[in-house]
């Protein structure tokens, strides 16, 4: 009777791993490059990189680039819309919206517009909007910037927010304490999970996170709190960007992109 329940584990234990799906990558593109860091790349297969604080977009056929030294260090970028890209300067307390040929389009310096606002983390929103994060009032808010005019939806966050991102209806965020959090439009906070220590994320669902640590990628879900390494033949990892089963890698010296088949 033992021997036969013995079996019966060791088909059950078997049969669990056989039918477990993993990630696979399939490699389509391998683009040398030179830059400072990668930012991105869209739907029509530009990428985006800085060089010397010098933002550039280039393709198969052309190149653009927009360069504004005054501003000082781009600490980020959102290319959620590639017709409305948002660059912000901390240093200098600006934003610059660019269009899809990097030419500015609208400039935001908030120590002239609005002084009392000192924002720390911006993404595009919707509607001529951006989703802000006032240090000063330590509140999210939405910044119309054609009213030159913040709204703020929440009540204090007094723990930091380390990296951010959005879409046009939420805005995600974790803190110092690795807590990651979506706030709707209208400042309803939702606590989503604690991950683990990470140097980059993005969000794949609500429930599945993107994760760098070091050289490794993986994903890692707040609902079971498991990760799931993805094999990647990189040995060297500076940063990646993820959109629609598109994950792109950069090592340094290439940006190289797969199609990536999620389990």
């Amino acid at each position: 009777m033992k021997i036969l329940t013995h079996i019966l584990l060791l088909f059950a234990v078997t049969n669990c791993f056989a039918q477990s799906k993993t990630v696979s990558l399939q490699l389509i593109a391998a683009q040398e490059v030179i830059a400072d860091s990668y930012v991105g790349t869209d739907s029509f297969d530009n990428y985006y990189t800085i060089q010397n604080q010098v933002f550039k977009k280039k393709n198969k056929t052309a190149e653009f680039q927009y360069k504004n030294i005054a501003l000082g260090k781009i600490e980020s970028t959102d290319l959620q819309n590639p017709l409305q890209i948002v660059l912000f300067y901390k240093q200098m307390n600006a934003v610059v919206l660019l269009d899809n040929q990097l030419n500015e389009t609208i400039k935001i310096n908030f120590s002239e517009t609005n002084p009392e606002l000192f924002p720390t983390q911006v993404r595009l929103a919707s509607q001529n909007r951006l989703w802000l994060y006032d240090q000063n009032s330590q509140k999210l808010g939405l910044y119309d910037f054609v009213k030159n005019h913040f709204q703020p939806i929440t009540a204090n966050i007094e723990l930091p927010i380390v990296q951010s991102q959005s879409n046009y209806n939420y805005f995600y965020w974790t803190n110092n304490q690795l807590q990651l959090f979506a706030s709707n439009i209208y400042g309803k906070i939702n606590l989503l999970g604690n991950l683990p220590e990470f140097d980059q994320f993005e969000l794949l669902s609500s429930t599945e996170i993107l994760l760098k640590k070091d050289n490794i990628l993986s994903i890692y879900n707040c609902e079971t709190k498991t990760s799931q390494i993805i094999p990647t033949e990189e040995k060297s990892i500076k940063s990646f960007y993820y959109r629609d089963q598109i994950l792109s890698i950069f090592t340094n010296e290439q940006i190289r992109t797969y199609k990536i088949i999620l389990p």
